[in-house]
């Protein structure tokens, strides 16, 4: 083997292992959102260091990667603007026009610098955070699948139950389930619709979303 050729193997391995890192990352922002600001900021931080190696502005004296953004990726303003406008309406409907309009950029450009910063399309974004807030709400409230699925912007619960099988690997009612058997919590009364702080078990499948 030749050391050429010994060094791209190299450069493809290490290559592999930043995407799987960064998906690891952002996925653990978005478990953090409802509990976590700060540490889902931190974590989101790490991955845009990871996609773009970037490095504090001169003369700036302080920063972070997500203010410094990667060639072809969104601003740190712009980042955090797009993000607080999914989370205010995971229980809407939400399109990427909506998306990009809000942050005043075209439909096409949007997509592209999102995924380049968080290596996530908008819309992938989306739906994980929803199937993350709706493990939240399955664990510390009883409400209904079905009220759960409206609540968090799926249009019934068997969008509900397609998005989580996807994402998780088995259905909401197995997974609220066995996560009630292996680590017990004190649900919310009936109906209620207030969230206890509590961390959300990092066990997001590595399949598509």
């Amino acid at each position: 083997m030749s050391e050429q050729h010994a060094s791209q193997m190299k450069s493809q391995a290490q290559g592999r292992h930043s995407v799987a890192q960064v998906s690891d990352l952002v996925r653990r922002a978005m478990s953090y959102f409802e509990t976590d600001r700060a540490t889902a900021w931190r974590c989101l931080n790490d991955a845009s260091n990871l996609l773009g190696g970037a490095s504090k502005e001169p003369g700036s004296g302080s920063g972070t990667a997500l203010d410094v953004p990667r060639r072809g990726g969104l601003p740190g303003w712009r980042t955090k603007r797009a993000l607080a406008y999914i989370e205010a309406n995971l229980g809407a409907k939400i399109a990427i026009g909506e998306m990009a309009d809000f942050v005043s950029m075209s439909k096409s450009h949007f997509s592209r610098a999102f995924k380049q910063s968080l290596g996530f399309s908008p819309m992938s974004y989306v739906a994980a955070r929803r199937v993350e807030r709706a493990k939240l709400m399955m664990t510390s409230s009883r409400e209904r699948l079905s009220d759960i699925a409206l609540s968090c912007g799926f249009a019934d619960q068997s969008h509900l139950n397609r998005c989580f099988r996807r994402t998780v690997g088995i259905s909401p009612g197995l997974w609220r389930r066995s996560v009630a058997v292996s680590s017990p919590v004190a649900l919310a009364t009936p109906g209620t619709s207030e969230l206890r702080q509590l961390r959300i078990p990092p066990d997001l499948s590595q399949r598509g979303l």
